[in-house]
């Protein structure tokens, strides 16, 4: 699929698409799953710094925790976009959201997809970001997710990981993006519905 076919593709999916909302009480972020088409679709992703206590020199999108100042989540993935890769948001046009994902740290994360009109204007905040990189979709709509099975918040669900030129594709990220590749390419890979999450004491 190649430009202008899937950013049109993605637009039309995303407008009618209905994600899964979680409403549970427990702290809110956002990431923004930054799409660019130049010289082919791609999606932009990072790696975190070694020295942070969260997640560190994992793979991830853009984003992070809600704060006071945020009028809405989409300005919260946009304002750490342009935070940790310098991306300006008036260089994104947010498309859509994805189904809430629920971290294993208890934070409700709400994913937004962004088409960048300019991706390699992208710098890396040396406090949060090691490094950007760049994945072709058409890797994503060929290649067969490795599946791993866990428990956690009381449902059962898989795990996808990707391997691509050195970099592990896991964990909540890969998460994120199954769900954008089964809505655009037809596929029916196993995505987990996190409103069937439970904690001690909470019900969704």
């Amino acid at each position: 699929m190649i430009e202008p076919s899937l950013t049109a593709a993605m637009r039309h999916a995303l407008v009618t698409y209905q994600p899964k909302k979680l409403s549970l009480d427990r702290p809110k972020a956002a990431v923004l799953v930054p799409i660019h088409t130049d010289p082919e679709p791609s999606v932009l992703l990072t790696v975190r710094a070694s020295h942070l206590n969260s997640h560190p020199g994992q793979v991830s999108f853009p984003g992070g925790m809600m704060e006071p100042i945020d009028p809405n989540l989409a300005h919260t993935a946009l304002r750490e976009t342009e935070e940790e890769v310098g991306l300006s948001p008036s260089g994104i046009d947010v498309i859509g959201e994805l189904s809430t994902a629920y971290s294993k740290d208890g934070v409700l994360v709400y994913p937004f997809v962004g088409i960048v009109s300019d991706p390699y204007q992208s710098v890396a905040s040396p406090d949060e970001i090691a490094e950007i990189f760049h994945v072709p979709w058409q890797f994503f709509a060929s290649q067969a997710p490795e599946l791993q099975a866990i428990d956690r918040h009381g449902m059962s669900f898989h795990i996808p990981h990707f391997h691509y030129e050195g970099h592990h594709i896991w964990g909540m990220t890969a998460m994120i993006l199954l769900e954008l590749i089964n809505l655009i390419e037809g596929t029916d890979w196993p995505t987990p519905d996190f409103t069937l999450a439970t904690r001690p004491g909470e019900t969704p």
